[in-house]
């Protein structure tokens, strides 16, 4: 009887490759070293890779992409899938949660 529950148990538990899954859904963020004050942790994401960089240490072909920093922008492999800027004020209008909400869509 122990056997049986125990098989019942590891065939209905849920076992998810959560790097499978998050391999290819990237969550990007962009600031400059002047504006790293109006960053947003991203570290509580799950389901994604995140990333982190600086504009100054970017190729000038990406840099004239970028009009507003911080810029955050979740990837579905090398495909842009949504973005948030910052506005004149160089902040974010952006919470962890609306982040994830769109990473969790994916």
């Amino acid at each position: 009887m122990k056997l049986l529950i125990v098989l019942l148990f590891l065939l209905f538990s849920p076992t998810v490759n959560s790097e499978a899954i998050s391999s290819d859904i990237t969550v990007l963020q962009i600031n400059t070293s002047w504006n790293q004050q109006n960053d947003i942790d991203l570290r509580g994401l799950v389901g994604c890779k995140i990333q982190y960089g600086l504009l100054e240490h970017q190729k000038p072909s990406f840099k004239n992409k970028i009009k507003y920093v911080p810029l955050i922008v979740i990837y579905k492999g090398t495909t842009p899938i949504k973005q948030w800027t910052a506005d004149l004020t160089f902040k974010l209008d952006v919470d962890l949660l609306e982040i994830q909400k769109e990473v969790n869509k994916l």
